[in-house]
């Protein structure tokens, strides 16, 4: 039975496949590289700032001892630099950089509360604590939302134990239990609680914002993994358009006037009862890989794949003014394909191939049909029926391409005697009018399309 539908299509069943988890973890180590990157950056700039508050100090011993610690900080800052610039990575480096950023910072924090005179409980007030909002911030830009998690709390860890040891040390601590005694505790709040709660109110924002991230990651990579299957299914303008175009449009669909192109192959059947199923299979990816070729090239659209037949439309979804030309020269390349194709064959000591190509043009219903479930964007009409039949004139007729009139005239083709035979008016099933279609001379398949000035 024809098409408005023609039967046997094949159709893609169910979601599309989401993307590998290889695909996935090659695109997240690409990001995580170039996080790392822009991380060593940063470092560069933690190290400057840490470097020019020593620099108007004047404390000789204390700015000794940063210093060194500085110098440190500075070669684990060339290390990460070196690493990035060679795209070494591996997951365990952001965790060693960042416990290595932490730890160093709060070091020389702790040490620079010493050189000013203040007791190291008061390290969170200092200015320079707030270098581990920067620590924090390119953190996040590993797509490791618990990463931030973890350089607030080793920060705070960091900085309290290395307070509580040298207060310990210096009889700072009972200073402290001093100031809690003596109603103070409001300033020891400030100066600890607080400061505290920013980090880890900050970390918790960092962790739903890169958790969020994260998670559009996976649906954008998910979403483009989907519309590549999809492109393999359909044409690339097509799929484009079935991933820009909301369903409603789609389903609303439109009249438009198209050029329709079928495909067959001639003597098909023999062929696939002398092949096995892998070489049958192969047979028909490479007939639809090379037939498809000339289709896109010419902004055609492959409609849909019916064993061994192609559907070709030119000018849904996307219009051209000159649709029946490019149809028309998209007809002749094809031709060319399977002719290159069949020398190819021939050396190899295998079958040629013939096919034979309809073509029409007319007005067609273009849109979406199916439900919430499965959309199938596909063209139906009586100009379809008649490409169709078109088609099955060739072997009537002998010849590779049928085209009607109708399609020659949109095309601006110039009737050449030498090069078309004109057919007697024929009548095709479940078409009233007669069809006035004209025949290209096997002789001529190879030649371009005369069109006129």
């Amino acid at each position: 039975m024809p098409i408005d539908g023609v039967e046997g299509r094949q159709q893609p069943e169910g979601r599309a496949p989401r993307a590998t988890v290889a695909d996935t973890r090659d695109l997240l180590r690409q990001a995580e590289l170039d996080g790392e990157r822009v991380a060593a950056l940063f470092r560069l700039v933690i190290c400057a700032s840490l470097l020019s508050v020593v620099a108007f100090t004047d404390q000789g011993l204390h700015r000794l001892d940063i210093s060194t610690w500085l110098f440190l900080y500075g070669v684990g800052m060339l290390v990460g630099i070196g690493l990035a610039r060679r795209g070494i990575f591996h997951p365990s480096i952001p965790y060693l950089f960042v416990t290595f950023d932490i730890v160093m910072v709060s070091i020389q924090l702790l040490l620079l509360t010493q050189m000013i005179g203040m007791p190291p409980s008061h390290s969170f007030a200092m200015p320079v604590a707030a270098l581990v909002f920067v620590i924090m911030v390119h953190a996040s830009m590993r797509y490791r939302p618990w990463l931030v998690v973890y350089a607030a709390a080793l920060f705070v860890v960091t900085v309290e134990a290395g307070a509580f040891l040298l207060s310990a040390g210096d009889g700072a601590l009972s200073h402290g239990m001093r100031m809690a005694d003596q109603g103070m505790l409001g300033n020891f709040m400030l100066f600890q609680a607080f400061p505290i709660t920013i980090v880890g109110l900050s970390a918790v924002i960092l962790l739903v914002t890169g958790q969020r991230t994260r998670r559009l990651l996976f649906e954008s990579i998910d979403q483009t993994y989907r519309a590549a299957k999809l492109s393999r299914y359909f044409s690339p303008n097509l799929a484009e358009r079935l991933a820009a175009s909301p369903d409603e449009q789609l389903l609303a669909g439109s009249r438009q006037r198209v050029a329709v192109l079928f495909v067959d192959i001639r003597g098909f059947t023999a062929m696939a009862e002398a092949m096995d199923p892998k070489e049958l299979g192969g047979f028909l990816s490479e007939f639809r890989g090379r037939l498809s070729a000339p289709i896109f090239s010419h902004d055609g659209t492959v409609d849909k794949f019916i064993g061994d037949a192609i559907m070709a439309v030119f000018g849904a979804p996307l219009s051209h003014a000159d649709d029946a030309r490019r149809a028309l020269n998209c007809a002749l390349d094809m031709l060319d394909a399977v002719g290159s194709w069949s020398q190819e064959r021939e050396k190899a000591g295998l079958p040629l191939v013939s096919i034979g190509i309809g073509g029409h043009y007319g007005e067609v219903f273009a849109g979406a049909l199916g439900d919430q479930h499965l959309l199938e964007y596909t063209v139906i009409g009586d100009t379809v029926n008649v490409a169709e039949r078109l088609e099955r004139l060739t072997r009537e007729f002998g010849s590779p391409l049928v085209v009607s009139a109708r399609l020659l005239a949109a095309a601006g083709e110039r009737i050449v005697d030498d090069r078309w035979v004109r057919l007697a008016a024929q009548t095709l099933p479940g078409h009233r009018a007669q069809i006035e279609a004209f025949a290209m001379r096997s002789s001529h398949s190879g030649t371009r399309v005369l069109t006129l000035p």
